[in-house]
């Protein structure tokens, strides 16, 4: 199965972890597990699907770190990881994800501070982050203003709300 361009397994009742083998599928270029029963910790090996666009695994019960080779799925434009028991900060290679438009992590398990480096994400459309545990922190800056959909609850957010935002004149849902 090494030349497979979408995989989507959504909607089932899966369970146990996702093999490490799927991280051989080179041509992989959407994995959408959501909504199942897996769990345990991602396989680093899903970090070398260089031409991976859709990763979706919202809604199972995945534990563990996010895995450090995430930061080379630079071809990624969506990453849903809501609902699922991940442990550990949003880590900072997210910043490194440069093609991304859509980031939902709403219920991961993932603690906060949201990472800085997220203001370097420019195509990013769609932001959305809730239920962080950590400590307290500033709204993060976002530095693209045609973004359409922001959404940070329960972020242990402080400070003044930003200035920036009166920029977004495409946002549909803050």
């Amino acid at each position: 199965m090494r030349r497979c361009g979408c995989s989507s397994l959504h909607g089932n009742r899966l369970t146990g972890p996702i093999p490490k083998e799927l991280g051989n599928i080179s041509t992989l270029q959407e994995l959408n597990v959501e909504i199942n029963w897996l769990s345990g910790p991602l396989p680093a090996e899903l970090g070398s699907l260089s031409q991976l666009k859709k990763l979706h695994l919202t809604s199972n019960n995945f534990t563990g770190e996010l895995p450090q080779r995430f930061a080379e799925l630079t071809a990624l434009e969506e990453l849903r990881l809501s609902d699922n028991q991940f442990i550990g900060r949003i880590p900072d290679f997210i910043h490194y994800l440069t093609s991304l438009y859509q980031l939902v992590i709403l219920g991961s398990g993932l603690q906060g501070p949201i990472p800085s480096g997220i203001s370097l994400l420019e195509k990013l459309s769609d932001l959305r982050i809730s239920d962080l545990n950590g400590p307290e922190s500033r709204v993060p800056q976002i530095s693209n203003t045609s973004i359409e959909k922001l959404i940070l609850r329960s972020c242990n957010l402080t400070g003044e709300l930003p200035g920036y935002l009166a920029n977004m004149t495409n946002l549909e849902v803050l």
